[in-house]
């Protein structure tokens, strides 16, 4: 059952009504939670695994700047939110520290309901650049590269916010920044392009997305030399930047949950092979929930586009 506030906004913006159909469809043949079509990425064989926030798999395959075996995965989730269910939901990974720049974890934590070893919320620290609304990759990996020193016996997953908006060092970054500092709080960049309330190009997006795509890559070459092992480079969803969805083809934007199209769950699977293997081993986990005050969660997930 809709609100009479979705369905104005519905009748308001016919786009949006289109996209929930479309969601429709794929709740009917992939499931309302998360897809359920996806691979589960802590079944697979890795020590390191870099997840690079919404980076699709043509963009990687076409950008890539390191050497390694490229395959593709389906993703559980269209969004971060959704991929951390559809991968974490009551599990325990009391082999594995879980390293994140994104909020999202500390939203969703009593629903998902994961068990790591230990896990840090880098957004949650000074490493937040106040000032690019973001977590920047090169701090990223400082912090990943001291948490794998200080837990050289565990998995650890390394949760980089770019090439997700917002964008760095791009004409792009002050525009979309403004954009959003002047609308209402339910406001972001690909959902104002998805109801045409701003103007700005697909080549714009494309060029900036791509600057971000190029600053990932730089942070995680800089990881693998200060890192050994089994190293995957993935994607947690894709990212639909004014292709046509499916099955009702209407233009899409950004990364909505329950949207399963081939740009938002087809993800890379970079493996590669970084010299000595840890031992791994698991222990009782000291993982312990961070106290934050929902409106500094809420902030930062406003700064990336998700509030």
């Amino acid at each position: 059952m809709y609100s009479l506030a979705a369905i104005q906004t519905g009748i308001k913006h016919p786009t949006l009504a289109l996209r929930e159909l479309n969601r429709k469809y794929y709740n009917i043949n992939s499931g309302k939670k998360y897809n359920r079509k996806g691979n589960k990425i802590i079944d697979e064989d890795w020590d390191i695994l870099v997840i690079l926030d919404a980076f699709r798999y043509d963009m990687f395959s076409s950008l890539n700047t390191l050497d390694g075996s490229l395959t593709s995965k389906i993703s559980r989730g269209s969004n971060t939110s959704e991929f951390l269910y559809g991968n974490f939901f009551q599990e325990k990974c009391l082999d594995t520290v879980y390293t994140t720049a994104n909020p999202q974890f500390q939203k969703y934590y009593d629903k998902i309901g994961v068990e790591f070893y230990e896990f840090y919320n880098v957004w949650n620290s000074d490493r937040w650049d106040e000032t690019l609304g973001t977590v920047h990759p090169d701090s990223m990996t400082e912090v990943s590269i001291k948490n794998i020193k200080q837990h050289p016996n565990k998995r650890h997953i390394l949760h980089y916010l770019q090439p997700h908006y917002p964008f760095i060092d791009t004409d792009l970054e002050s525009i979309g920044h403004d954009i959003l500092l002047d609308n209402d709080k339910d406001q972001n960049l690909w959902g104002l392009q998805m109801r045409g309330e701003i103007n700005l190009t697909r080549e714009q997006i494309i060029q900036a997305y791509h600057q971000n795509c190029k600053y990932a890559f730089q942070a995680v070459e800089s990881l693998l030399n200060s890192t050994s092992g089994k190293v995957v480079i993935t994607s947690d969803h894709g990212n639909m930047i004014g292709e046509r969805s499916y099955p009702i083809p209407v233009t899409e934007w950004g990364h909505p949950s329950g949207i399963y199209t081939p740009q938002l769950v087809k993800i890379p699977w970079l493996t590669i092979e970084n010299g000595t293997r840890p031992r791994i081993y698991s222990e009782e986990s000291i993982q312990e929930r961070d106290e934050v005050e929902n409106t500094i969660v809420e902030n930062r997930l406003n700064d990336l586009g998700y509030m």
